[in-house]
């Protein structure tokens, strides 16, 4: 029988899986006083750490700001062809530059304008739920 652990790794491995085939990989955050955000991402990859994930990004300054107030951030990552996907509950455990846009200008700051750099966020993972169209009892699935 499988341990709840190995079973929610099982579930992270198939929802990076997912998104490296090609399916919406969203990221859902909220300010202190409870606006949702919600930007699209590049990449979801499994930390070696059992319950962590990153996503990397150009992201915009909504998200960035929303992370700064209120820790917790919701991941969807969803086939919309098969609809089949996972939401992945959790908290940011940190935000890392990965690149810089060629011509990067440390005078203009980023809420003027578009993101002038690629970031990853680092997640620890605490839920995970099914997520698609249909009905569902958003329940834990691992």
């Amino acid at each position: 029988m499988e341990s709840e652990k190995e079973m929610k790794r099982k579930c992270l491995t198939r929802a990076a899986v997912l998104a490296e085939k090609g399916a919406h990989l969203l990221v859902a955050t909220a300010a202190s006083e409870g606006y949702p955000h919600v930007a699209p991402a590049a990449r979801l990859r499994l930390s070696p750490d059992e319950e962590k994930v990153t996503v990397d990004a150009w992201f915009c300054p909504g998200t960035l700001l929303n992370l700064e107030e209120n820790e917790k951030v919701d991941l969807v990552v969803w086939d919309a062809v098969l609809d089949d996907g996972y939401q992945l509950l959790g908290k940011c455990r940190g935000i890392e530059d990965v690149a810089l846009l060629d011509g990067y200008d440390a005078s203009q700051p980023e809420k003027t304008g578009l993101p002038q750099v690629e970031r990853r966020i680092r997640i620890q993972v605490e839920k995970v739920l099914p997520f698609q169209r249909g009905s569902h009892t958003d329940q834990e699935e691992c």
